[in-house]
């Protein structure tokens, strides 16, 4: 009897070891996951992205889509599935994923500067028949009788919903959240709650003569503080050609510096000359870190301190978070959305509404990953002024312009600094549009300046930066890495061009205007871009920058 049992043992040993070799060999093998996956990326609090892959051929393709951003199939750098994990990196976009797959799950983390949680679900039968109306949906929205406002719906098929987000170009808005959202051949409804608007509409689409159903439009009502008359119409293929085409520098008038130790070249377009003026947007942000480096050379403050100091109702942040987006904090005041005028939509902020924001703030808002911050500096612009006991145009006056010979520069805080010599501004249709004022929240775009005083400006910050002084000490050093891309000093962003030859940068952009300024750590060359539109023209400004194009390319 032993030696039976011996031999039954062996066997079921045996067949252990053969149950124990077959499972190993099916988890060593990558998984077949072909299909659409999709999960929404949060990318600040309230504020989600679409984004999903799809594998493709026994997992031997995979491509990336964001819907809401209308990428669509772009093929990464590499991926790689091995068992249950899946990887891709896409050097363009300076992004990566690693997940775990559980079933029709996969869980992990997506890297872009910084890292976001991201859950992706496989599309079912159901979710994939809800394809027919993932897509953008375009529409001009009828303010008044003289007055049009162009925006665009754009819908993502996510398990079990939708995610949209809102676009108004015109405005320079993109990716407005929107909440709640219903669509199907008879209606579509939204809600957002940042902008306080929602919209309903009925299909009138119909069908044609031959009986096939028609491009989807959607007539209804826009109601944002009053109803206003919105059609919206899917794009397609056939009609994108109609859609928005992005404008090209200097189209409606503009200017450009190329800076060199014994040469300047500048080039002037339209009718614009030596004292016209612009908005220089965001760049102004340097120049509140400027003054932020500036008071903490002078002991007057540290980048160390709490905003608590100046805001007694903040959360628990330093002026150094602040400086470089590291705050948590919202891309916009809260209070923005209280405007009653969003074509000039800063106009109305005050300190004591900038208070009111911070003392609003649940403690999750502020966690401290990298997210640009337009709330963050506007709050710092306060704290500068309310730590030098004088306003921050003053200050702006006695640290800068003055010394910098930045004779045709102005803090924009009111309408009362409008200048005669301002470029009449254009939005990104073409259409001529207010100009912008900031009251509280200057310190993150207020500044109106001429080609010859932004010119100053690159060449000093060019020497502090090759004389590696104290201040530039402060202001480039790279207090975090963004990505593959850059790193973020205070307001700057640094990064190195296909040489290896590092350079700082910032660009701005309001509603009529956008810049550029960029120049090399070393003092070699400086290029300073202003454009009487609002129009996005970054990869020119880094080929004018690194000399892959020249001036008389333009």
């Amino acid at each position: 009897m032993s030696t039976l049992k011996q031999i039954v043992n062996a066997i079921l040993l045996l067949i252990g070891l053969f149950i124990s070799y077959f499972s190993y060999a099916a988890n060593d093998q990558a998984m077949i996951i072909d299909g659409i996956w999709r999960g929404e990326l949060q990318v600040q609090k309230g504020v989600y992205l679409a984004l999903g892959i799809e594998v493709r051929d026994e997992n031997k393709t995979l491509t990336l889509s964001s819907p809401n951003q209308g990428m669509y199939e772009r093929a990464p750098t590499a991926f790689l599935i091995d068992g249950n994990t899946l990887t891709f990196k896409d050097e363009g976009l300076s992004a990566s994923f690693e997940g775990v797959i559980e079933g029709d799950k996969i869980s992990g983390t997506f890297t872009q500067g910084r890292k976001m949680p991201l859950t992706l679900r496989k599309l079912d039968e159901s979710d994939l028949a809800r394809m027919q109306y993932e897509g953008k949906y375009t529409g001009d929205l009828l303010v008044n009788e003289n007055s049009t406002l162009p925006l665009a719906l754009n819908v993502a098929v996510i398990k079990d919903a939708y995610s949209a987000t809102l676009d108004s170009p015109s405005q320079n808005s993109f990716g407005i959240p929107i909440e709640q959202i219903t669509i199907n051949d008879e209606s579509l409804r939204f809600t957002s709650k940042m902008i306080g608007a929602k919209f309903s509409g009925e299909s009138a689409s119909g069908k044609s003569s031959s009986g096939d159903k028609q491009v989807a439009v959607y007539e209804g009502t826009f109601i944002q503080g009053m109803p206003m008359s919105l059609s919206l119409k899917k794009v397609t293929q056939e009609n994108a050609h109609l859609q928005f085409v992005p404008p090209t520098f200097g189209e409606q008038g503009g200017a450009i510096a190329i800076i060199e130790p014994n040469e300047t070249q500048t080039r002037y377009f339209a009718n614009h000359n030596t004292s016209t003026q612009y908005e220089i947007g965001s760049i102004t942000k340097t120049m509140t870190a400027y003054l932020l480096a500036f008071q903490s050379l002078e002991q007057q403050l540290h980048l160390s301190d709490p905003l608590t100091l100046f805001f007694e109702d903040g959360p628990s942040l330093k002026l150094q978070d602040l400086a470089t987006h590291t705050s948590g904090l919202a891309r916009v005041p809260p209070s923005l959305s209280n405007s009653l005028d969003m074509t000039n939509p800063y106009a109305h902020i005050s300190r004591d509404d900038l208070s009111r924001d911070l003392k609003n703030l649940s403690l999750e808002e502020t966690a401290h990953p990298h997210a640009y911050s337009n709330f963050a500096y506007a709050l710092l612009g306060e704290v500068l002024a309310i730590n030098a006991k004088s306003s921050l145009s003053e200050q702006f006056e006695k640290v800068l312009f003055a010394p910098l010979s930045m004779q045709s520069t102005y803090l924009a805080d009111s309408a009362l600094m409008r200048s005669k010599k301002l470029a009449q501004g254009y939005n990104t249709l073409g259409e001529p549009v207010v100009a912008w004022e900031f009251a509280a929240a200057s310190g993150a775009g207020a500044v109106v300046s001429t080609l010859d005083d932004m010119s100053n400006y690159a060449r000093h910050m060019m020497s502090e930066a090759n004389k590696d002084t104290a201040l530039a000490k402060l202001l480039f050093t790279p207090y975090l890495a963004i990505g593959d891309c850059c790193e973020q000093g205070l307001a700057w962003m640094m990064r190195k061009d296909k040489r290896g030859k590092p350079y700082a940068w910032h660009n701005g952009m309001t509603g009529g205007f956008s810049a550029f300024l960029g120049f090399y750590l070393d003092g070699s060359r400086a290029v300073v871009m202003l454009n009487s539109q609002a129009a996005n023209f970054d990869k020119l400004a880094h080929d004018l920058l690194s000399g892959d194009a020249s001036l008389q390319s333009i």
